[in-house]
């Protein structure tokens, strides 16, 4: 089999500045770009329409590209190379992505490049290299734009005109508005630095607030119950790995690339019955636990065994990739990582082979991410308190899970039934009544919806009006001195718990003399006895 062209290893980023080069080997065959084989069959053809080619040594699939420049990466780090490693800057790549290496040859201006260079090595010292990766893309895009201007030489030059006309640039671009914001977010970060470290000194507020763009705030991407129950009814359709790895994600809500890396070992058990299931979040860079159920035990057991009975005991992760090459979709273990793209790719056959609709029709477009938002937004509406979900996908923040749940207008129309079932007190255990109507019928309540923030609280609800947005109170205590927060007799018994744990912090801070504490409990303890006794009084 001959061919004339070059042989240059094909990047399947689609990112002009990741793509990899090699250098240019014999151009008499065809050689593969893993191993130096040159023992390679065409396999079929790749989804740019290209010809792809597999090794028959080591099953490597590779696209035979137009020769490209040829750019070495060097063991050691040098700092004037155009292509870093993770390493050279004391950091690591993430073992399931492609953000592999950062390339700085698409920054065609010198000056430009050098001081990017000297930032993200900056930056190195405490951002993750997929932070750093993504602040590169922004140098890529801002020097694509100066190619266009071709009147500055030097970050001086850069000026409030300047960055008037990026922001025309990106807009040209139609970038979504969250890129746009991360691209004026981090050349905001790059002025600030630089001319705190005096490699430069431009002028402050080149980039205003005004410049960044409204984000409109997403629903969450959860799968509706109807298309969950189809996919479900044709789980036997999958290759038994990608179905256990379905189940996993449903009940789990796992990020893909947690379930991907997940260990063979990863089931551990607390000696009182219950299982549980350990694993990495990389994004948080914690180990965590979470409880499953029973069935979902025996799931990964049969997996485990199937590892065993396919691979041995050395491979260590619980699910594998598939054998690549030939024409058959035959699910054959391989020693090596699956990842999201094989996963996603047979639920998407699944779903064009089985026709999975949504309610108007539409076929559905399944994608890794939504399975982890349909677990917080089955959560939320079977009654899961707010902190318990976000402990369980192990979130930083109330906000964040926030942008995980979605409260259906069954769940809410619940909420207010159960808010109405009996007396309701503020927190000076005064009532308040909210008008009926809110119940009377479905436009009602997406006035409700709209108009005050739907949530539930472990010891009430909330009912601060959104115009007012996110409630900025940290944890639930400071609930007990909000004019919004709404409580009834049915949260007694949490009240009355916490009056008695306010009363021992009280005391305690009183015989040791600490007057912060007091200061701080006190209104506390005072609310909580007016509401028990208005809300007991009402009870008798």
């Amino acid at each position: 089999m001959n061919n004339k062209r070059p042989i240059l290893k094909n990047s399947n980023n689609t990112d002009s500045f990741e793509t990899d080069f090699l250098e240019i080997v014999n151009t008499d065959k065809i050689i593969c770009l893993k191993c130096g084989n040159d023992k390679c069959w065409k396999a079929g053809v790749g989804r740019l329409g290209k010809q792809m080619y597999q090794c028959k040594s080591c099953k490597h699939k590779f696209v035979i590209n137009r020769a490209k420049p040829i750019l070495k990466t060097s063991e050691n780090f040098i700092f004037s190379n155009d292509v870093w490693l993770p390493e050279h800057l004391g950091l690591k790549a993430h073992p399931h992505g492609n953000l592999k290496k950062l390339n700085f040859q698409p920054i065609k201006q010198e000056w430009l490049k050098e001081n990017a260079k000297k930032f993200i090595q900056y930056l190195s010292s405490h951002s993750a290299f997929g932070t750093i990766y993504h602040y590169l893309a922004s140098f890529v895009c801002f020097s694509a734009f100066l190619n266009e201007i071709s009147y500055i030489n030097r970050v001086e030059d850069i000026n409030r005109i300047v960055m008037v006309d990026y922001l025309s640039y990106l807009s040209r671009k139609k970038l979504s508005p969250s890129t746009i914001r991360h691209r004026l977010a981090h050349f905001s970060n790059f002025f600030e630095t630089g001319n705190i470290n005096k490699w430069f000194t431009v002028d402050n507020y080149l980039i205003r607030s005004e410049d960044y763009p409204q984000q409109l705030k997403p629903l969450p991407r959860h799968i509706p119950e109807e298309v969950i129950q189809q996919l479900n009814k044709h789980l036997n359709d999958l290759p038994e790995p990608i179905m256990r790895m379905l189940l996993v994600l449903q009940e789990t809500g796992m990020r893909i690339s947690e379930l991907c890396q997940l260990p063979i070992n990863c089931l551990k058990h607390d000696g009182k019955g219950q299982w549980r299931i350990q694993f990495i979040r990389w994004k948080m860079k914690t180990e965590d636990t979470i409880p499953i159920t029973s069935e979902l035990v025996k799931v990964i057991q049969e997996q485990q065994q199937y590892i065993y009975d396919h691979l041995g005991q050395t491979f260590e992760c619980l699910f594998c990739s598939r054998r690549m090459g030939g024409k058959t979709e035959e699910f054959i273990p391989f020693p090596k990582i699956i990842n999201s793209e094989c996963f996603i790719r047979y639920i998407k056959k699944l779903s064009l082979k089985h026709n999975i609709t949504d309610c108007s029709g539409k076929l559905w477009d399944f994608q890794c991410h939504q399975f982890r938002h349909t677990v917080g937004t089955t959560m939320i509406n079977n009654g899961v308190p707010h902190h318990i979900i976000q402990r369980y996908l192990g979130h930083s923040s109330p906000a964040m899970t926030m942008r995980y749940t979605y409260i259906y207008d069954e769940t809410l129309r619940k909420e207010v039934e159960k808010y109405h079932e009996s007396k309701v007190v503020n927190f000076q255990g005064e009532t308040a009544e909210l008008d009926e109507t809110i119940l009377s019928s479905n436009d009602d309540l997406e006035w409700f919806k709209k108009n005050v923030q739907a949530r539930a609280l472990e010891h009430g609800y909330c009912a601060r009006p959104k115009v007012l947005g996110d409630c900025d109170i940290p944890g639930f205590d400071g609930c007990y001195n909000c004019p919004h927060w709404r409580t009834n007799k049915n949260f007694i018994p949490i009240l009355k718990d916490t009056l008695e744990r306010t009363n021992n912090v009280l005391e305690k801070a009183q015989n040791c003399g600490w007057q912060l504490q007091v200061h701080k409990n006190t209104p506390i303890k005072e609310n909580l006895e007016k509401v028990i006794k208005t809300l007991e009084a009402d009870n008798d």
